[in-house]
């Protein structure tokens, strides 16, 4: 079986990497220096989407929308120039579900199938190949597919067979993994701001019903001064604002998720569209007058000591 992905920015190169060895892979991306690490690696390169889909049985896509999803299947030089019936499409996009399911229709009259299998966890855990696998669509192609999914990572989870559910999961997945982040990291500025080490609150907080995944995760990170997370702010901004949309188009009201996406948006405007989704530690430790860790001095020069 040849598998095709599309994609192989931090999250979907660290999911592309897994299948190294595992299957014949062919890549495609804009970086070429990335094509050319994974070419080092044993991975064939393709200069088109079209050329891939020709080659390859199944092809897995992690890009940063939808958008980009539609460009890449239907525009010039794209997949559908090259597939044929039988062949499967599995987009791992934290996409919009009503998009991705006009994607599967439209493919469905060219015998393709597509699915959808956005991943959620840490950088790390996609390196390890632990990171979860949030599938749906139609149970034949899933099981054909499998293989390939498990060979990404063994924790491969299944929504039914409506294509979408697994991204409308994820956004479910994200809107309560950002809201606990920030929950948490202002509580515990509250705490440093009234004399609480970090240590302390982070091992109180992981041992009560108030642990999650930032206590346990990301203050041990802050602690230990080294980077909590490896995601782009814009990004994070991003999802948040289609989940919120979704939430509009049901009627379902989400306030705290409207706050957050406010932080995520003064994040994204004080700190520029390419920061990381870790400055966002130091904004709210500017909101709250506090640090989490002591700043390290610096080191005064010869005068000064003099």
């Amino acid at each position: 079986m040849n598998v095709g992905y599309i994609g192989l920015g931090a999250m979907g190169g660290a999911l592309a990497r897994q299948i190294i060895g595992k299957f014949p892979l062919w890549v495609l991306d804009l970086n070429a220096a990335v094509v050319a690490d994974f070419e080092k690696k044993g991975a064939v390169a393709v200069s088109t989407a079209a050329d891939m889909a020709r080659q390859c049985d199944i092809v897995l896509m992690c890009l940063p929308r939808s958008s980009d999803v539609g460009k890449v299947i239907f525009g010039l030089n794209g997949l559908i120039e090259g597939l044929s019936p039988g062949k499967i499409l599995i987009d791992q996009t934290s996409g919009i579900p009503d998009q991705t399911r006009a994607f599967a229709r439209r493919l469905a009259e060219s015998g393709v199938v597509l699915f959808d299998a956005p991943v959620s966890g840490s950088m790390a855990a996609a390196e390890a190949g632990t990171v979860s696998i949030i599938t749906s669509g139609p149970e034949e192609a899933y099981e054909l597919a499998k293989p390939v999914l498990q060979a990404i990572s063994r924790h491969v989870y299944r929504c039914g067979d409506r294509v979408g559910n697994g991204q409308t999961m994820k956004s479910v997945n994200n809107l309560m993994n950002t809201g606990c982040r920030f929950s948490t990291l202002e509580v515990v500025a509250l705490g440093r701001k009234m004399g609480l080490p970090l240590e302390v609150m982070t091992e109180a907080i992981n041992h009560t019903t108030a642990s999650n995944f930032t206590s346990t995760g990301m203050l041990h990170a802050i602690a230990e001064r080294r980077q909590a997370t490896n995601f782009g702010l814009a990004l994070q901004l991003k999802d948040t604002n289609q989940a919120l949309a979704l939430s509009l188009e049901n009627c379902a009201p989400m306030p705290i998720t409207t706050i957050v996406r406010g932080l995520l948006q003064i994040g994204v405007n004080t700190l520029g569209k390419n920061s990381q989704l870790e400055q966002m530690i130091g904004l709210i430790e500017s909101l709250a007058g506090v640090h989490f860790v002591e700043p390290v001095p610096v080191a005064q020069n010869q005068f000064e000591r003099a």
